[in-house]
């Protein structure tokens, strides 16, 4: 209501002329409609509680039940990064990690994946962290957003057993730039493990 009737009369008030190409508050309204009372969503946007996010020391998004659904996730995700990188500017001289996983459903997105790549580039100024967790590295290594952000940007790599990509280990080879020693030393992980000791 705030945007329908006050935002757009205000946009007129102002001495810099707003374009439609500068913002166009129409596709905006429309995008946010299925959000507002009435529309599909109009459960997930508009709690009347005030929620301290920037007070919690450990918060935990589970967002199962809308991985799957192509209108919620991508918002949802977004909603969730904003509130990060919000406490990341704002909590000075305190350490912030973010971990998320099963990264490759947010990297598979063209947007998900620019956000994913500012938010690496911009953690460490923040005396952050970002940590990006995937059982599934095929599904990630032919993305540029992994090579040009994560990897890049990471000084800190933990390959676990390796032994069900070893047909396919090339791929992640060259990304990560390990050499052969590198290569068989990651892929002995695990072998000839003493049965009778506990690792």
């Amino acid at each position: 209501e705030y945007l329908r009737d006050v935002y757009r009369e205000d946009m007129g008030k102002r001495e810099i002329e707003v374009t439609l190409s500068d913002f166009n508050i129409n596709n905006l309204l429309t995008t946010l409609k299925q959000y507002y009372r009435g529309g599909r969503y109009d459960f997930l946007l508009n709690s009347d509680k005030n929620i301290d996010l920037l007070s919690k020391r450990f918060i935990v998004f589970e967002i199962d039940a809308v991985k799957d659904n192509k209108d919620l996730f991508p918002v949802v995700t977004i909603i969730i990064m904003e509130a990060f990188i919000s406490k990341m500017r704002r909590l000075k001289g305190i350490r912030k990690m973010i971990l998320i996983e099963e990264a490759w459903k947010a990297i598979a997105s063209a947007n998900m994946a620019d956000y994913i790549k500012y938010l690496y580039k911009t953690v460490r100024k923040f005396f952050g962290e970002a940590i990006v967790v995937t059982q599934e590295v095929d599904d990630i290594i032919q993305s540029p957003i992994v090579k040009e952000s994560i990897i890049n940007n990471s000084d800190c790599k933990i390959l676990l057993d390796q032994r069900k990509y070893m047909t396919k280990f090339d791929g992640i080879q060259a990304m990560l730039g390990l050499s052969e020693k590198e290569k068989s030393q990651i892929l002995s992980i695990n072998q000839n493990n003493d049965p009778n000791r506990l690792y």
